[in-house]
C-alpha cells in the first residue's frame, strides 16, 4: 500500500484482520487504514483474510469511487 499509494516514511499504514458479522460476508475481513501525519485518514475494506489480498486487490480498491463515510467495500474479490 506504501509503494502503490507513494507514502512517505511518516505516514502509518494499519491493517487489521477481522471478523466479519454483516450477514453474507465472508467469516474475515481485511481493514487497511492510511494516517498520515497531515491530512484525511483513508479507510478500505476488503472482504477476505489479509493474506489473501494481492496488490492487483489493492490496486482494485484504492480506484474505486471512495463513498461519504471514506470505506471502500471490495466485496469478495476473486470469487
Amino acid at each position: 500500500m506504501r509503494t502503490l499509494l507513494g507514502l512517505d516514511e511518516d505516514t502509518a499504514v494499519v491493517i487489521r484482520q477481522l471478523a466479519c458479522t454483516e450477514p453474507g460476508c465472508p467469516p474475515l475481513e481485511t481493514v487497511v487504514a492510511v494516517l498520515p501525519m497531515e491530512g484525511e485518514a483513508r479507510r478500505w475494506t476488503l472482504h477476505r483474510p489479509a493474506d489473501q489480498i494481492t496488490e492487483d486487490d489493492l490496486r482494485v480498491a484504492v480506484l474505486a469511487p471512495e463513498p461519504p463515510d471514506n470505506r471502500v467495500s471490495t466485496a469478495r474479490l476473486g470469487d
